[in-house]
């Protein structure tokens, strides 16, 4: 029974951890920028149906589109920010082939707290129509 356990538990590890699964670079660059992927299909899918759930409120409308696109710059100058670059420089020169990684995970992190942002508009029942 205790051998089942563990072998349970080991297949969970495996299956809902595609991560540990990589093992070269180039593996593990694949996977955090298919994490990356499903956090920004994630990200946009909540933007729009707040949209449309408030499609009847303009100025929250209006609002909302404004700060995502602050947000859209923040992120993008906040990301050169960790990985800065002088004119002519490439990524993969400066920081090696873990920066596909790197990039990816830090974006990732930042969509995700974007997500639990907008996860409190669309749980505000003050935001009701």
């Amino acid at each position: 029974m205790r051998y089942l356990s563990l072998l349970l538990l080991g297949f969970c590890l495996l299956r809902f951890t595609p991560t540990l699964l990589a093992q070269t670079q180039a593996e593990m660059n694949l996977t955090a920028g298919a994490d990356l992927e499903r956090a920004d299909v994630k990200l946009n899918s909540l933007y729009q149906t707040l949209l449309s759930r408030h499609s009847q409120d303009q100025p929250f409308c209006t609002d909302l589109r404004e700060a995502q696109r602050a947000w859209i710059k923040f992120t993008e100058f906040h990301l050169k920010t960790l990985f800065p670059l002088k004119a002519g420089e490439s990524p993969r020169e400066v920081y090696g082939s873990i920066y596909p990684l790197s990039f990816a995970t830090a974006k990732t992190e930042l969509i995700q707290q974007r997500i639990k942002q907008l996860e409190e508009l669309s749980d505000d029942s003050s935001l009701e129509e």
